[in-house]
């Protein structure tokens, strides 16, 4: 009997002490606080992301200014994937295609697009957009962006829908000004479209226009010349910089350097509720620093289900030079 007892014993102690190792996550955990994306990031400037999700892989394309040593910004495409430890549920993001091998040839033809959008002067801003048809195989993107070609940056697109090739540039002429224009945004079902805009006394605020057209016609919309009303968002703008909207579902994301925050430009979000945007709410300290946070865009990755993916870049302490992308989970 005592045998038994010690048998018994022994099978317990090793089946406790090996929970916490063989435990398996079903899903990644994002972090609460930033990461580095150091895959991504180089000596120079890298900020101005864009990042449509298709669940853990993501056709990344971000402005940097590494093509010219500091100069001038580039859209450059680096594809993301993401991982997590099935053992602890830590989340890593790459710069792989991983298993998703099989999108290399559909999203390297983005270099096309960002080969006619560059030029010898600056393109920040980059919004891709995935044909609404993507989904049944028909890889056609559309990607708006800003260049200051002209001399004030102005908001352009190119796409090749129905084509092999990608059309020339073109700019969204009812939205820009003779100031800086950037940074488009679609609302969650594409009636309006947001961006920001220094043409009001050279302080950046956040804009919207209503758009007339359906989704699946955006090229349409675009080409569109004639006039439209153009509204400022005075519940999202203050006497202060404003810039850089990102939706995604209810919730907008956006940089400012109004006061109240750690410093420099913060990270802010607004939830949109009973058809208004709701006051500003600062992201604090666990995510906003005292130096400088910018251009946030949010991700629905499908690894966490309960936090959504925030990346955004920064020039805080520790990174790998200038600006450099990070990585975070947020909920609203």
């Amino acid at each position: 009997m005592k045998r038994y007892v010690l048998l018994f014993s022994a099978i317990a102690f090793l089946l406790n002490s090996c929970l916490p190792e063989c435990e398996e996550y079903t899903e990644g955990i994002l972090p609460l606080t930033p990461l580095n994306m150091e895959e991504f990031n180089s000596e120079y400037d890298d900020y101005n992301a864009t990042a449509p999700s298709l669940g853990a892989f993501i056709p990344f394309c971000f402005s940097t200014n590494r093509n010219s040593e500091g100069e001038n910004f580039d859209i450059i495409y680096m594809p993301m994937s993401v991982h997590w430890d099935k053992a602890t549920g830590d989340i890593n993001i790459l710069n792989d295609y991983d298993s998703w091998i099989g999108y290399q040839e559909q999203f390297t033809v983005l270099n096309d697009a960002l080969n006619m959008a560059n030029t010898d002067s600056s393109e920040l801003g980059p919004n891709l957009i995935l044909n609404s048809s993507y989904y049944y195989g028909d890889y056609d993107f559309l990607i708006m962006y800003a260049s200051d070609k002209g001399g004030d940056f102005q908001i352009c697109f190119t796409y090749n829908y129905n084509s092999p090739l990608f059309n020339e540039p073109k700019e969204i002429s009812y939205l820009n000004s003779e100031y800086d224009d950037l940074y488009p945004t679609f609302n969650s079902n594409y009636s309006h479209i947001y961006f920001c805009s220094a043409r009001d006394n050279d302080v950046f605020n956040i804009y919207s226009t209503p758009l007339l057209k359906n989704p699946d016609r955006l090229v349409e919309e675009f080409n569109d010349t004639s006039r439209r009303d153009i509204t400022l968002n005075d519940i999202l703008s203050s006497d202060y910089n404003d810039k850089c909207p990102f939706i995604m579902g209810r919730v907008m994301v956006f940089t400012s350097d109004r006061p109240g925050g750690e410093g420099g430009f913060d990270l802010y979000y607004s939830i949109y509720e009973d058809n208004t945007w709701g006051e500003p709410v600062n992201f604090g300290p666990y995510i906003n620093s005292p130096d400088d946070e910018y251009r946030p865009v949010l991700v629905n990755d499908g690894v966490d289900f309960y936090r959504d993916m925030m990346i955004f870049s920064s020039d805080r302490q520790g990174g790998s030079g200038g600006f450099d992308l990070y990585y975070v989970g947020v909920e609203f």
